[in-house]
């Protein structure tokens, strides 16, 4: 969930810097226990009878009240629809079913027909309780305002409160707000500077291209006291066009600190370059002032990249061994002065190691920024690369300094030409 812009509160610093507000452990325990309570007490009845506004009277801040409802009502609570059995007896529904009706909607449909078949589709003023009466007996139910009540309980203001798992702590409700303002941030930015530290930075690396892969958006990596300082940003941003990839950073963080703690990473600092309202500003975070945050259970699916040709390749490759040379995948980072680069295969066979790279990412910009890396590449001596590039770029690779084979899609297959490949491998 992102917070609407109106619901986040924070000030801005001079010099273009915006602190967001968090909540703290510390001193906001009491709020996040208080609307819990709130809540709990509404369990089980309809929006309409939920009082929704009475936070406001007690939460210091209107927009920390909205945005904390809002964190409930996305992260623990939710209404739920009604059911038609919820209203009816079973001898009832029993004939509801003869008639084929077995959900609200469906009784709506033949409510729709009998007006239309009976009325041409229009009921006079003076005759409406003629027709509730005549359909209400059609349907056989006992009361004649079931009919009247059935045909509106679906309506959102019917929806009933319920609890979508276990209550959550007060502690774990702050962590969920303050994370729900890191995400709005991270929605509403054009790029995240981050920095990680201990535990493996090849690991890291590797973990941080996967993810920005998976979300459509590209990473820059650079080496820093000791670190590693990553650059995410959408494919157009890196040329002088904003473009709106907050959506997919937001995921890629989302990923990056569920993911962090099992696989001994250390996130540092963010920078965040946020534009609210046609403004640009910087989020500066560190381990000191950043709170504590809850990412959701799960992750919304990318809407991006495609990545199967590389399992094609990868599972073809590894089942053949093709003449004696193995296959792995996402080997060592490769360090150019500061910067990080992972190649997504290597091609292995005794002490024999050559590099290979798929390029089959759609947006043209992304191929022009891995065009630039490859010149950086070359210029500081690497040699042993091969190219694999989707043919529908090959202009853009005429002038490529490494070796470049195309392949074709087709289908919901990949035509790779793996005697190609074979042919400018070392004998």
């Amino acid at each position: 969930m992102v917070l609407r812009i109106q619901y986040l509160k924070y000030r801005v610093i001079p010099g273009g810097q915006l602190e967001p507000y968090f909540l703290s452990q510390d001193d906001d325990t009491g709020i996040a226990s208080r609307l819990l309570e709130h809540l709990e007490s509404f369990k089980e009845k309809p929006r309409c009878e939920v009082d929704l506004e009475e936070p406001v009277t007690w939460v210091p801040d209107i927009r920390v009240a909205r945005a904390l409802v809002a964190t409930a009502l996305s992260r623990f609570y939710e209404f739920t629809p009604r059911h038609l059995e919820e209203f009816i007896t079973k001898n009832e529904l029993l004939g509801f079913h003869k008639l084929g009706i077995t959900s609200l909607e469906e009784l709506r449909f033949w409510f729709w027909r009998f007006v239309k078949e009976r009325y041409n589709g229009f009921i006079p003023r003076s005759e409406r309780t003629q027709v509730y009466t005549l359909a209400n007996q059609e349907l056989g139910l006992s009361s004649p305002e079931t009919l009247k009540h059935l045909l509106i309980v679906h309506r959102e203001d019917y929806m009933l409160l319920h609890l979508r798992e276990s209550r959550p702590s007060p502690e774990e409700f702050l962590r969920a707000y303050n994370y729900e303002v890191l995400e709005t941030l991270l929605y509403h930015s054009e790029s995240v500077s981050i920095t990680l530290a201990k535990g493996s930075l090849g690991t890291a690396a590797r973990t941080l291209l996967r993810l920005t892969k998976r979300f459509g958006v590209l990473v820059d990596l650079e080496q820093n006291n000791g670190g590693l300082r990553a650059t995410i940003a959408g494919p157009r941003l890196f040329f002088g066009r904003s473009s709106p990839f907050g959506w997919n950073i937001a995921q890629v963080l989302t990923s990056l600190l569920k993911e962090a703690g099992p696989l001994g990473i250390q996130i540092g600092d963010f920078t965040i370059n946020v534009v609210l309202r046609d403004r640009h500003y910087i989020v500066r975070l560190t381990p000191a002032t950043a709170p504590s945050f809850l990412p959701r259970d799960e992750v919304r699916e990318e809407a991006f990249l495609d990545s199967k040709v590389e399992e094609q390749f990868y599972w073809s490759w590894h089942s053949n061994k093709y003449r004696g040379w193995d296959v792995i995948r996402e080997p060592d980072a490769i360090v150019i002065g500061k910067r990080l680069m992972i190649p997504d295969f290597a091609l292995v066979k005794g002490d024999n190691k050559v590099l290979l790279e798929i390029v089959g990412y759609w947006r043209e910009e992304y191929t022009r920024k891995k065009l630039e890396q490859l010149q950086m590449l070359q210029t500081h001596g690497l040699r042993d690369l091969i190219l694999l590039v989707d043919r529908k770029y090959k202009r853009h690779f005429t002038k490529c300094p490494y070796t470049t084979i195309f392949y074709t899609r087709r289908g919901r297959r990949y035509d790779i030409p793996y005697g190609k490949v074979l042919k400018v491998l070392p004998e």
